[in-house]
């Protein structure tokens, strides 16, 4: 007995000693947005000891009071490990498993493990999305994936922004990539009949997102056919997870000012336009009488020194808000979103704002018996200027309108006297007393129904719907502007897009060896596509000096009345299997049949397919055994899919109203057709290697592609006796090469602090590789098409600077550079460049210490040129005497053996300076500082005394440097795909401090 009291003892001494020796470690697992992580295993390093985290991320587990490891993981992120210190909590933010073989990524029709793919596919999850200042996005795209080229063409808020991956294919057909949202193939781009540049991706909350999957070859995207030749955008918008609800609010304010400005162009003030204007008099030859009377006919020593510039552009602001709740159990998740965001642009008149919605709600009705239903959607009001050569376009005003002629009169009212202004409108006035807004309504839905019939066999079928629905206004005012001649306009345009898509799918999933690791998974599908388009016209003039009554009904006399339908239908099936054997081999293929109502009887349906395989070389026994190799795949692929990217009609041979004849309705023909119009072929050939070392601190993926397009839809042009200007026909073909890198690296990585590197490289060269008979084709006043050369090619006379004895322009007169002349006509044009850069990228550096994170992301693109389409009136050598100039003018030739390359400035121009020419082409070479935020996440211990969850502040600034190789590139060095200034909003670089709150 005694011996028992004893043993007891002992063990109580035992058990109070291992407890005064032990500790309980606590704190809060998120994601990289702050999201709680539920179901994480946290254990001691080296033991079994461990627990899990609950639905809210939180945990609590006692360990050895010598214990100095805790090690977490779960699927789909990185494990980590947190060496305990003295402190008894640890808040941890564990980042996802971006690059890892279990990585699941979002595909055609479903999702495949990374390990399974044969194809090209780039991801860009939320915390790369949400809370950016982009009005869409495609505009938060660019510098996210290699080969993927994002360009702006305009500031205006709510623009479209063009997307090209991997070169252009088409020259005429469309070279937009194919937007599947949510699983609904939707209408995108631009939808404006009024300029106004919409967008009617605008209408969709980059904050609802949840992952943007970037198709790019054939293994990746062919399984969408005839839609898949510019490569495939999926988005996936946010759904719910179980566990108590959770709530999650963001915040975000700031302003915009312009991104890049070159002195050098500056408008002058009125001393320097008066200096410059005389000196033009004196060199035209006029009387010093006659020189005095035309400057006090453009107002000197009227006293007035008004900078258009200034008054033109703008610090616009900048705020959104989104609030979003998401729970269930385990039958019902749901997940909802509400958001309101405003943009103003850096010019007067330009303006976005946003309101916009989500829900979505999947219920688990029984084992076999999913259904699930989600929309959203926004509202988007716009308010934008005129553009390019329009009197009413403020950017030209700002260049073009004379200090000497001032916004106001002496008592403050608008000065809308035309003798005053020249032939250029008061664009300050017009802001207030004119109106162009567009309002658009876009909803996207989709309801499902997914059985399971079998554990391998699985059954879903899906409708869905996209509707836009856009409204345009503009009123000119019989006072002043645009509207004057007619005293007076208005136009009311609506547009409507209805898209209906059915889906069905059936998937099989079946292990084909006992012995071997042999798995097979297939997929059949079918689906209905239909579009409506439905455009109604109204315009008048003749209206009241009252600028409050601006409706089209006010006007007394109706011009335009129309409406027009446009529609398009697709009909497909299509099939698509993966073959894995041991993880280590795998092969894919795809094929699809798609018929376009776009085609004639004989030419509705096309068949395309691919073929790719992938070999994950570290699955093999002799790269296993090396620790340092964490993955190594092997990949490539080829395939056919087509382009379908022309108008509804262009097959047809039509007959078209409104060639009337003695007030009597007439009809004549209005489109030439081609019953033998057929898809344009893009075949795709892809070989890659992705390498992973080092746990994946390192991971690089290398792909090499070769586009070849045939039969490509191209605008034949017609001779014009034939009552027509061109015909669609299937001529023609073109091909793209490009090499593509991405590079993610750690270089450090300790406990408290750690630096990541992402890198992505791409060049691409596009070449014609044949026309009809070999001809080149002159597409315009600018670009040529030619075997051989890049399809935006610029095609201009060649500047060969000034001569120096008598300040003459000259030109070269052959592609030897040998002989000039002054003579423009006698001028030979040439190929000079291209619009489509050689090489665009991006780097991004990533610091976090302790609770902050800074993120800076460089944007660079070299290899094209960039034109000005206007600097003839502002830099001409005197064409266009009574509009304002640039402050580069002083650079002029003024006496014999001066050295420049701006002309004499002679009043109303020097022998056609002004005309195009490479003096007025840029090389469009530079680097931007796209991105840079500083954050800090409140620790959870402080964060939970507010009753939040977690929150995080931070501080960004977009665009905020660019660097520019070219001194005398005048503007932005983004001028859309075709690279061309055309005086529109400037875009903006933005400074905000946000705020997200969890709870």
């Amino acid at each position: 007995m005694r011996k028992i009291l004893w043993l007891l003892c002992g063990l109580l001494f035992c058990a109070s000693q291992l407890k005064a020796q032990s500790r309980t470690i606590s704190g809060r697992i998120t994601d990289e947005s702050g999201n709680p992580l539920p179901n994480v295993s946290i254990t001691l390093k080296g033991t079994s000891l461990g627990t899990t985290s609950k639905p809210d991320g939180s945990f609590s587990l006692t360990v050895p009071d010598n214990a100095k490891t805790i090690v977490m993981s779960s699927v789909g992120v990185i494990t980590q490990e947190f060496a305990l210190g003295s402190s008894s909590t640890i808040d941890a933010v564990l980042r996802s498993q971006t690059g890892s073989l279990s990585e699941v990524v979002i595909v055609a029709y479903g999702a495949q493990k990374k390990k399974d793919l044969t194809g090209v596919v780039a991801t860009v999850k939320a915390p790369d999305i949400e809370n950016r200042p982009f009005t869409s996005v495609d505009k938060i795209l660019q510098g996210q994936v290699a080969g993927l080229q994002s360009v702006a063409a305009t500031g205006q808020p709510g623009a479209n922004q063009s997307i090209i991956i991997r070169g252009m294919s088409s020259i005429t057909a469309s070279n937009a990539p194919l937007w599947v949202i949510d699983g609904i193939i939707v209408n995108s781009g631009e939808a404006h009949r009024l300029g106004n540049n919409s967008n009617l991706l605008s209408t969709l909350n980059p904050n609802d997102i949840e992952s943007v999957s970037v198709l790019k070859d054939a293994a990746a995207g062919s399984l969408y056919g005839s839609r898949a030749a510019n490569g495939v955008i999926i988005v996936t918008t946010k759904k719910g997870k179980s566990g108590k609800t959770r709530f999650r609010f963001d915040t975000e304010l700031g302003q915009n000012d312009i991104a890049y400005v070159n002195d050098r162009y500056e408008p002058l003030n009125a001393e320097k336009y008066f200096e410059i204007t005389r000196e033009g008099l004196v060199n035209a030859g006029r009387t010093p009488a006659d020189v005095e009377s035309t400057l006090t006919g453009l107002g000197y020593n009227n006293g007035v020194d008004f900078n258009w510039y200034d008054a033109v552009n703008k610090i616009g602001k900048q705020q959104q808000y989104n609030i979003s709740a998401e729970g269930g159990n385990d039958k019902t998740t749901f997940y909802l979103s509400g958001g309101y965001f405003v943009q103003e642009g850096t010019t007067i008149n330009s303006k976005l704002d946003r309101t916009s919605g989500s829900a979505r709600i999947t219920h688990k009705a029984s084992e076999k018996v999913t259904v699930g239903f989600n929309i959203n959607g926004g509202y988007v009001n716009t308010r934008g200027p005129l553009t390019g050569g329009g009197f009413g376009n403020p950017v030209l005003a700002a260049y073009f309108m004379l200090p000497s002629r001032p916004a106001y009169n002496d008592d403050g009212t608008y000065n809308l006297t035309a003798s005053r202004l020249g032939n250029l409108h008061n664009v300050i006035a017009l802001t207030e007393i004119d109106k162009r807004t567009q309002k658009d309504v876009g909803l996207r839905s989709n309801a499902f129904v997914e059985y399971n019939i079998l554990q391998n066999l699985k059954f879903r079928t899906s409708l869905s719907g996209d509707l836009n629905m856009l409204e345009e206004d503009q009123y000119n005012n019989p006072l002043h502007g645009d509207g004057m001649p007619s005293v007076g306009r208005a136009f009311s345009y609506y547009t409507r897009y209805f898209n209906r898509l059915s889906t069905t799918t059936l998937d099989w999933n079946q292990k084909l060896s006992k012995e071997y690791d042999l798995q097979l998974n297939l997929q059949v599908g079918y689906e209905a596509q239909k579009s409506s388009g439905y455009q109604n016209s109204v315009q008048s003039q003749l209206f009241p000096s009252n600028l409050s009554m601006n409706l089209p009904a006010i006007g007394a006399t109706p011009v335009t009345a129309t409406a027009t339908l446009s529609d398009y239908s697709f009909l497909s099936q299509f099939s698509s299997a993966n073959i894995n054997f041991e993880d280590k081999y795998i092969l894919s293929g795809s094929f699809r049949r798609d018929g376009s109502s776009r085609f004639g009887a004989n030419n509705k349906y096309g068949n395309f397919w691919s073929v790719g395989a992938s070999w994950n070389v570290d699955k093999e026994a002799f790269i296993e055994s090396i620790q340092q190799i964490s993955q190594l795949k092997l990949r490539a692929s080829y395939g056919v899919n087509g382009n379908a990217g022309i108008g509804n009609y262009d097959w047809y041979r039509l007959y078209g109203y409104g060639f009337n004849y003695n007030q009597t309705p007439g009809s004549a023909p209005s489109n030439v057709g081609d019953s033998s119009l057929t898809w344009e072929l893009n075949k795709p050939f892809n070989v890659g290697i992705d390498v992973g070392v080092l746990q994946n601190r390192i991971q690089l993926t290398v792909d090499y592609y070769v586009r070849k397009s045939e039969d490509l839809l191209l605008d034949m042009p017609l001779s014009l006796t034939s009552g027509f200007s061109k015909v669609t026909r299937n001529i023609g073909s073109m091909e793209n090469k490009g090499l593509e890198i991405a590079l993610h690296a750690v270089p450090v990585k300790s406990k408290e602090f750690e630096w990541s590197v992402d890198f992505n490289y791409a060049t691409n060269r596009n070449r014609i590789t044949s026309l009809p008979d070999g001809n080149e084709i002159v597409m315009n006043t600018f670009f040529v098409l030619r075997q051989g050369s890049s399809i935006q090619s610029f095609y201009l006379r060649e500047y060969a600077g000034v001569d120096p004895a008598n300040g003459d322009p000259l030109w070269y007169t052959d592609a030897s550079h040998q002989t000039t002349t002054n003579n423009y006509s006698s001028a030979a044009r040439a190929i000079v460049g291209s619009a489509l850069p050689k090489v665009f990228g991006s780097l991004t550096n990533t610091f976090r210490y302790k609770g902050f994170t800074l993120d800076a992301q460089l944007y660079y693109n070299f290899g094209n040129y960039v034109q000005d389409q206007w600097g003839g009136y502002y830099m001409g050598a005197g064409f266009g005497a009574t509009y304002n100039k640039a402050s580069r003018i002083f650079d002029r030739w003024t006496k014999p053996g001066d050295v420049t390359d701006v002309p004499r400035y002679i009043y109303n121009g020097n022998k056609n300076f002004n005309s195009s020419s490479t003096f007025y082409l840029n090389k469009g070479d530079f680097i931007r500082l796209r991105n840079i935020q500083l954050g800090y996440t409140v620790p959870a211990s402080v964060a939970s005394k507010a009753k939040l969850s977690n929150a995080f502040v931070y501080v960004r600034g977009t665009n905020l440097f660019t660097w520019v190789k070219d001194d005398n590139l005048p503007f932005d060095p983004e001028q859309g795909t075709n690279s061309q200034a055309n005086l529109n909003v400037f875009i903006p670089k933005t400074i905000t401090v946000g705020l997200s709150l969890g709870f």
